[in-house]
């Protein structure tokens, strides 16, 4: 059901897998157990979800989330005590510590992640996107120059949602019109200068799991 997801060593994914989590809480000892890691403003937000898919998605994530924070940061914490919040801008946080939290889910897979760095992270089915979609990106976008090609228009998304966590503001189709991919490495991306950031150098640390498409992207500092 969990996965470890080692990006650096100042970085750290944890995916849960949510047809096993859905199989787990359809057992009274098992849905009890993980239930256990909620405090009680927490299940009241899980149990007032209408619908069961957003639901499970919601407690994938923070189950990750709770779960990386008490591995990496929050030693002599409890699960239930590591609750996240969000900032004004909505990026959710861990309310004892303040340590960001990053955080995306489908309807299959949720994902925590932890960096030292301003980091973004996302994830999408491998199948989500064909082509480039129009009009966030331009239908010429995963071509590049010197014999480039971004490997799916999936994986482009993935990248300039996961950026726009790390450093956007604003609406998002304004973000991935204004900025431009100049190169893309296996382990590196360049973009061009923008209003947004003055790193034009980023990490990419891609996973591919349970059909899903994973990136986690952060600053090159040298």
């Amino acid at each position: 059901m969990l996965s470890h997801l080692t990006a650096s060593t100042t970085s750290d994914v944890y995916a849960v897998y949510l047809p096993q989590l859905m199989l787990r809480l359809q057992v009274p000892a098992m849905q009890q157990q993980l239930m256990s890691h909620l405090s009680t403003d927490e299940l009241d937000t899980y149990q007032c979800f209408i619908y069961k898919k957003p639901a499970l998605s919601w407690l994938g994530a923070r189950l990750a989330a709770k779960w990386l924070l008490k591995k990496r940061k929050c030693h002599n914490a409890t699960t239930k005590q590591l609750s996240l919040t969000k900032n004004t801008k909505g990026a959710p946080f861990c309310a004892i510590s303040g340590e960001p939290v990053g955080i995306s889910h489908t309807s299959d897979l949720a994902i925590a992640a932890l960096s030292e760095s301003p980091f973004g992270i996302d994830t999408e089915h491998q199948n989500r996107f064909d082509t480039a979609p129009v009009p966030w990106f331009s239908s010429n976008e995963l071509v590049l120059g010197n014999n480039q090609t971004i490997p799916s228009a999936t994986q482009l998304w993935c990248f300039k949602e996961a950026l726009y966590k790390a450093v956007g503001h604003g609406p998002f189709i304004t973000f991935c019109q204004t900025v431009r991919i100049t190169d893309w490495h296996t382990n590196r991306v360049t973009i061009a200068p923008n209003p947004y950031t003055e790193f034009t150098y980023w990490h990419r640390h891609a996973w591919q799991l349970h059909n899903h498409d994973i990136l986690l992207t952060e600053p090159i500092y040298d």
